[in-house]
């Protein structure tokens, strides 16, 4: 075979909004974890933990969810922090590694283009157990399906924001 070697692995989701502002501005909103939840149709807030100030690799934050009617909250630890560029982290529940959601922004003419990604991080094993029971604690049957609604919204309601704000 020529070319590059696949690569195996979970593919991540991505979405994309164009934004009227400078890629700076929408790396200061998204960055501040306090916020998503003004954006996001899951997350209630946020709460930063230790430090504060600006958030950089190593902080953590506990996110409060919640869809359909129960709420849980999960451990997040910023992984990237990269101003004007890239914003990520890595969501874990009760010790067990879920997720990594990252933002990247680019300038393009008229603003900036932030990309949102989700990819799961799951083990086989673990990834099968949380399915089982993700929709007891979650309310969510398909995680996947919804993280892609969720995260059009996401964006739809950090473009408003931004640009009437």
């Amino acid at each position: 075979m020529r070319g590059h070697p696949r690569v195996s692995g979970p593919v991540p989701l991505v979405e994309r909004v164009t934004v009227r502002v400078s890629p700076d501005i929408a790396y200061a909103a998204v960055a501040d974890v306090t916020r998503m939840g003004q954006w996001s149709p899951e997350v209630r807030r946020a709460r930063v933990l230790g430090a504060r100030g600006p958030v950089r690799v190593g902080t953590r934050f506990v996110g409060l969810n919640r869809a359909a009617w129960l709420p849980w909250a999960t451990l997040c630890t910023v992984v990237s922090a990269r101003p004007g560029s890239c914003f990520s982290f890595k969501v874990s529940f009760l010790g067990v590694a879920l997720s990594q959601w990252t933002y990247r922004f680019r300038e393009v003419p008229g603003g900036c283009e932030v990309t949102e990604e989700w990819l799961d991080l799951r083990s086989a094993v673990a990834g099968r157990l949380l399915t089982a029971v993700s929709p007891a604690v979650t309310g969510v049957v398909r995680r996947r399906e919804r993280n892609r609604a969720t995260m059009r919204a996401t964006l739809a309601a950090l473009r408003t924001a931004l640009e009437d704000g």
